[in-house]
């Protein structure tokens, strides 16, 4: 949980409630949001995706992997992932 504080603090998101008890980082991004999270699970590191204004993914495979990500460029990287996605 600090580490999610900390990316919060870093790009400007919200600390947002995931499903299974997780957390991770809301950012807004042109009508909808942008979602952070840290895969605890399989060690992919920052994983993103896009969610429209009532939460729900906009794409069932929008899933972007960043890995192991600075927290400086977190926001940034995020931010082209998830538009290269929506654009490819």
């Amino acid at each position: 949980m600090q580490e999610i504080d900390k990316a919060a603090d870093a790009t400007g998101g919200t600390v947002v409630s995931l499903a299974g008890g997780y957390f991770g980082v809301q950012l807004p991004a042109d009508g909808a949001n942008v979602v952070l999270s840290l895969d605890l699970d399989s060690d992919l590191g920052w994983v993103a995706w896009r969610e429209d204004q009532w939460g729900e993914r906009c794409c069932d495979s929008a899933e972007e992997v960043l890995g192991d990500c600075p927290l400086n460029e977190l926001k940034d990287r995020a931010l082209e992932a998830v538009a290269a996605h929506a654009h490819a």
